[in-house]
């Protein structure tokens, strides 16, 4: 039986909770409407006082984002034992991958027609081009290259040149390739490498606890500077977002329970009484890997699953296939494109989808950890910190329905496996 990609244990953030967060964003906006509904001497130089340090908050979260994506790549790389998967690890990645492309292509398809049927207001587009603080995404000019130039680039002749000019698909690409190669370095000098990349992620994640133990109060001065620059459209953006990703999320959860009784041969009613006390631990708990217990269970007692299957199947699944990223992180990418007016290339935004699906495989398992492998790609998009950050707050009530699709994902690609080992049986 293959084992599991060992890696370091993640070291621990405290997160503050949701309801300060909410709290500092609320107290925010509710200050920026009045400094943009009733302008006043004093409200402005309140503003132009907080806003240097929330400015300084985003450029210390945005510095830190390409160390640490790098050093966690080539910690995964470099310790993953592919070498050593058998039929059942094939079986499993083969059914994930499959699940994740056909989740990222829908939702961008359902996505593209979501918003130009129901498109955002123009005024709260406005609102949120002149909330950037910088030079706004929508008057970046996006090349497009030819698909001989685009392979060309693809390979960086200077990875300090392509790092400082914030060109970060080049930079990926060498990570990758450099954290393959490790395998063939001999033990010893791989772990002192290695070593170095864990203790960069280490450094990276100190500095992050020290960031998000002020990430309220960072909260409140970037949603006071935004909403008095373009007063209430702010917030009917967010919602629009909360509203259609959630929708987006659960659709897809209810289209897992007749795929899986087509692809798995299994009653519907059955699946549906496996997964229900999974998805109800995920909605208190909003952790996968918590539910792994919950999972396990009803594997064994109410989906009547084998448990050579299930006991290699699921923990891997969970440890690596995350649903909600081929849907929730693909269909920010096209609001905050569409927010900001970034016109993009078809052949960056279908990097940019490849990109964002595959971080199924790479996102940290600890709240929130989505923003660090989403960052870098929407960056190398176009588009603003800002609009990142403030969508990633409103996360609170997405994050649970990505949650649900996450352990009802895995359940339906075990219970698929299952029954596919079933008719082809692995040799002994």
């Amino acid at each position: 039986m293959a084992s599991l990609p060992t890696t370091s244990p993640t070291p621990t953030i405290t997160f503050p909770s949701a309801a300060r967060v909410f709290g500092g964003m609320c107290i925010g906006m509710i200050g920026g409407v009045i400094a943009f509904r009733w302008p006043h001497a004093a409200w402005t130089q309140v503003i132009d006082t907080v806003e240097p340090l929330g400015a300084m908050w985003l450029a210390a979260l945005q510095m830190l984002t390409l160390p640490l994506m790098v050093s966690m790549l080539i910690t995964t790389i470099g310790r993953a034992g592919v070498d050593r998967a058998t039929r059942l690890g094939g079986w499993t990645l083969l059914w994930c991958v499959g699940f994740l492309v056909v989740a990222a292509v829908t939702t961008v398809l359902a996505g593209q027609l979501l918003l130009a049927w129901f498109p955002v207001a123009d005024a709260t587009r406005h609102a949120f081009q002149l909330a950037v603080q910088h030079t706004p995404a929508a008057t970046v000019a996006v090349s497009s290259p030819t698909l001989r130039d685009w392979l060309v680039n693809l390979i960086p002749t200077n990875l300090v040149r392509s790092a400082a000019a914030g060109d970060l698909l080049p930079l990926i690409v060498a990570t990758l390739l450099f954290g393959a190669a490790l395998r063939t370095v001999s033990p010893s000098r791989r772990g002192l490498l290695l070593d170095v990349a864990e203790g960069v992620a280490e450094w990276c994640f100190a500095l992050t606890a020290v960031l998000f133990r002020v990430l309220p109060y960072a909260v409140c001065v970037l949603t006071l500077v935004s909403t008095a620059r373009s007063g209430a459209g702010l917030a009917s953006g967010l919602v629009y977002y909360v509203v259609a990703v959630s929708l987006l999320l659960a659709i897809a959860t209810l289209l897992l329970y007749p795929v899986t009784a087509w692809l798995g041969r299994m009653r519907l009613g059955q699946f549906a009484a496996g997964v229900w006390p999974v998805q109800v631990l995920a909605f208190s708990t909003r952790s996968s890997v918590a539910c792994l217990p919950a999972m396990l269970d009803a594997a064994r007692t109410r989906m009547a699953l084998p448990e050579t299957v299930f006991g290699f199947t699921l923990p891997l699944a969970v440890s690596t296939f995350k649903l909600n990223m081929a849907i929730s992180a693909n269909f920010q990418m096209l609001m905050l494109l569409h927010l900001y007016g970034v016109h993009t290339d078809p052949v960056s935004l279908a990097v940019g989808v490849a990109a964002l699906t595959l971080q199924s495989f790479a996102t940290p398992g600890l709240p929130s950890g989505a923003i660090w492998t989403t960052t870098p790609v929407y960056l190398a998009l176009g588009i603003p910190m800002e609009g990142i950050v403030l969508t990633n707050v409103v996360d609170t009530i997405p994050d649970l329905f990505k949650t649900i699709a996450n352990v009802t994902g895995d359940m339906s690609v075990t219970a698929i496996i299952a029954r596919r080992i079933r008719l082809e049986p692995v040799a002994a």
